[in-house]
């Protein structure tokens, strides 16, 4: 925490043509002091160093308005300490000057929902929203700096989440909300021109044909098939398309073309209409769950991500997959495997993916140390083929 001192002295290095000194507002923060103009001056005659204040007749006012000013100001810095926040001296100017402290949370909602974000990324905010209310229950904007950042970043380790997943995805939200603050300028700079987080690692695994087949062949019994079946099959339709969990989640039966055997439908997080075919082992999921269905209702029951997620845990654990199994491993197995089995060319999985990038298809094609084994295996200059 940051300690602060205040006193109000008179600067003996200036002197106006009636021959009296500024008196200033002198701020000590760890050592480091700066001056602030309080735009009164007095003769040195006048003046009490010792004590900061006036002497002699007609300096009555004076004094009561610089006593103000100062235990104002210390009330101020005590307030903030005691919550929590260091005090420093951008905190102390916009006090003196009368700015307006804004309620950081009416911010971020105002934010988010002028945002018109699609369900899946509500849900980050929202989480957000929460992580940030368990740290800090009451947050000012003149509260955003480094600090507040640095301290959020070693309150979310705590919690022991994945660095390159779950705390990037907070500090990525925080970042886009922060940056809307500034445009608005209500803070002077973004905490996070100076703090560096870091993103998801680009090597993520996927599962290979034998660990697909694996979780296919597993048969679940009946309280199993209750629990899981849903999960099972959601997860393996999206290894045979590439699909987004949200845009499993809002696939609709019109969406489906089983004459064609092709899935025609708008991605919920780039809004890019997409055209993408499918194998007869997506078909044989999707035709059980069409059945008696319209054509504007969504094909899979209602599941949460989170939900699906943790069901995947136990999947993995059950068909012996030593692997950490979540529902975008999905999209990597369907990419990898296309790449890596097939030889099919990163332009067209780009294409199945959605991606505008072939960059960003790279991410989800990155092998494994068998697959670089087995690609260097045969390949030595010189030798004959």
């Amino acid at each position: 925490m940051n300690k602060c001192s205040i006193k109000i002295v008179r600067r003996t290095d200036k002197r106006n043509v009636k021959g009296e000194n500024p008196l200033i507002l002198q701020v000590i923060i760890n050592s480091r002091s700066k001056k602030i103009s309080l735009k009164e001056s007095i003769d040195p005659n006048h003046w009490d160093d010792k004590n900061s204040k006036a002497i002699g007749k007609g300096f009555k006012l004076l004094n009561v308005k610089l006593d103000k000013i100062k235990s104002d100001l210390q009330t101020f810095c005590s307030l903030k300490e005691a919550g929590g926040v260091s005090v420093t001296f951008d905190l102390i100017d916009r006090f003196l000057k009368g700015k307006k402290d804004n309620d950081f949370y009416q911010l971020f909602d105002e934010i988010v929902i002028g945002k018109g974000l699609k369900e899946a990324t509500l849900y980050k905010y929202s989480l957000l929203r929460r992580r940030l209310k368990s740290y800090k229950s009451n947050i000012c904007t003149s509260d955003i700096n480094y600090s507040f950042v640095k301290g959020f970043d070693l309150y979310l380790r705590k919690l022991n989440l994945k660095e390159g997943g779950a705390i990037y995805n907070m500090h990525k939200c925080l970042k886009a909300i922060i940056q809307e603050i500034y445009l608005k300028e209500m803070i002077k700079f973004s905490p996070y021109n100076n703090f560096k987080f870091q993103g998801p690692k680009e090597n993520e695994d996927f599962l290979d044909e034998a660990e697909v087949v694996s979780l296919r062949n597993f048969k679940l019994d009946v309280d199993q098939s209750k629990k899981y079946q849903l999960t099972k099959d959601m997860f393996l339709f999206a290894c045979y398309t590439g699909l987004r969990f949200s845009d499993c989640e809002n696939l609709l039966v019109k969406n489906v073309d089983l004459q064609t055997s092709v899935l025609s439908f708008t991605q919920q997080k780039t809004d890019d209409d997409i055209k993408i075919p499918f194998t007869s082992e997506a078909r044989a999921i999707l035709s059980g769950y069409m059945v008696g269905k319209k054509k504007d209702e969504k094909i899979f029951p209602f599941i949460t991500n989170q939900t699906v997620n943790n069901k995947l845990k136990d999947l993995a654990t059950l068909a012996k997959i030593n692997k950490r199994v979540h529902f975008h491993l999905a999209r990597h197995t369907f990419a990898s495997s296309l790449v890596y089995k097939f030889n099919i060319p990163l332009s067209i999985v780009s294409k199945l993916l959605g991606h505008k990038k072939i960059a960003s298809t790279l991410v989800y094609t990155n092998s494994n140390f068998s697959l670089l084994q087995n690609a260097v295996k045969d390949f030595n200059y010189g030798k004959k083929s």
